[in-house]
């Protein structure tokens, strides 16, 4: 048996009796999105009424909606992070907490996961921008070409595979700081840049361990597109990866 095979096997006994908190976890998850899209659409909606003139409604949509969106996104982030901590301790103690998922509500936690995830985006920034210039300069390119070739079946094809080719760089770019949040979780004493430097150690030669595993779940991501499936998929993968976390870190730890 194969060792995402085995990964996969424990994460699959964990959420057999846990699933349903699996779901409320993730459920607890997706409500600060909906909340950040509310607000999104009343500030839009207000300025769209606020303002006659089209062109310049459309400027104060980008100029206030997208940072609000933005602000928002980072203080609601520390639910990432105890949304991973709810999974992962499961990890060791095969129970899921739903009071982990607010962990970082607590006002020192709250700062401390909120100063590392702003951390983490700043060092994700450029690469992002980078893996994402190709499509960038394409849709440039194809916004003045015309609307012919914008609407054509060939510039629609050429997007997707561009919007799939970049994801995909993200995501390998991102697998060096696969460790940060679970050596946050072990690790409260150290600081943000402590917590890279003994991420960045973790991750030393094993990103490929952690790349089999993401390319072991793309027939259930396949699932994902017929929607219900990722009630399952999700909370699976998520297992799964901090099982997988649980194992790196240990293992490092060994070496040391």
């Amino acid at each position: 048996m194969s060792a995402e095979a085995i990964i996969k096997s424990q994460a699959r006994n964990i959420l057999k009796h846990n699933f349903v908190k699996a779901i409320i976890a993730l459920a607890i998850l997706t409500l600060p999105l909906t909340i950040i899209d509310g607000t999104t659409t009343i500030t839009s909606f207000a300025v769209i009424n606020l303002v006659s003139d089209e062109a310049t409604a459309n400027i104060l949509v980008y100029v206030i909606g997208y940072p609000i969106e933005i602000i928002m996104g980072f203080l609601f982030s520390p639910i990432i992070n105890g949304y991973i901590r709810a999974f992962y301790r499961a990890a060791y103690s095969n129970t899921i907490d739903l009071r982990d998922v607010f962990y970082y509500f607590n006002v020192s936690h709250y700062i401390h996961a909120l100063s590392l995830n702003i951390r983490l985006a700043i060092r994700m920034l450029l690469p992002v921008l980078l893996c994402y210039l190709p499509l960038i300069t394409f849709d440039i390119i194809s916004s003045h070409i015309g609307a012919d070739f914008t609407e054509s079946t060939l510039s629609h094809n050429l997007r997707f595979l561009l919007t799939v080719l970049s994801t995909v760089l993200v995501v390998l770019w991102s697998i060096r700081y696969f460790t940060v949040f679970t050596v946050s979780i072990d690790n409260e004493q150290l600081t943000p840049q402590q917590v890279f430097a003994y991420n960045k150690y973790i991750m030393q030669n094993r990103s490929g361990n952690v790349i089999k595993l993401l390319v072991s779940f793309i027939p259930w991501m396949l699932l994902c597109l017929l929607v219900l499936p990722m009630l399952y998929v999700i909370p699976y993968m998520t297992q799964s990866l901090c099982v997988s976390a649980k194992w790196t870190t240990k293992a490092a730890i060994e070496v040391n």
